[in-house]
């Protein structure tokens, strides 16, 4: 199985926070999805979420999450938009190919941004924008070749509804669009 793996270390900010794991220490909502995907034994880096008192695992570097992204990895070459910044897991893949030119994320959450971007795989095609993907106004003059939209969600009914609002907004500023777990 392919894995991206990443280099972020441990730490906390706000309602975020990023811990090493592996197939017997973690949060409970990381252990459930060790068990729910059947997770090779190896170490992990998880990035959590807290909800009430409970942290809830939204990201990690799991040769799962690379499967998410089957449909932008034929796709990165030329210039990328990537909605959420997450742990940087789909930098790594960018980073190593020379097709592409430029990335632009946008990540809404400045915890995760403190928590990840100093440490995440990036060169100078990387560009991050602290902004919301919902309301960001879009640059005159901006297209991208490639969107991919990894903006965790709670309920069937957002994603579609969210899909539908990025396809909407974004879909004449970009040649192909996706996003984790869109309906083709």
């Amino acid at each position: 199985m392919t894995r991206w793996t990443v280099n972020i270390p441990n730490g906390e900010s706000g309602n975020y926070k990023v811990a090493g794991a592996t197939n017997e220490t973690g949060e409970d909502s990381w252990l459930n999805y060790v068990n729910y995907k059947n997770i090779p034994e190896g170490d992990y880096t998880v990035l959590y979420r807290k909800f009430g008192e409970s942290w809830l695992n939204i990201m990690q570097d799991t040769a799962q999450e690379y499967d998410e992204h089957t449909w932008l990895i034929p796709k990165m070459s030329g210039d990328i938009l990537i909605a959420g910044l997450g742990l940087g897991v789909v930098n790594v893949g960018l980073l190593a190919n020379d097709a592409v030119t430029s990335v632009t994320i946008i990540e809404k959450e400045q915890d995760v941004i403190d928590l990840v971007w100093d440490d995440c795989a990036k060169d100078d095609r990387f560009t991050l924008i602290h902004a919301d993907i919902n309301t960001w106004e879009i640059p005159d003059g901006s297209s991208w070749d490639a969107g991919w939209f990894d903006t965790w969600l709670t309920t069937d009914e957002e994603l579609s509804e969210y899909q539908t609002r990025m396809t909407n907004k974004y879909g004449d500023y970009i040649s192909e669009i996706n996003g984790w777990n869109w309906e083709d």
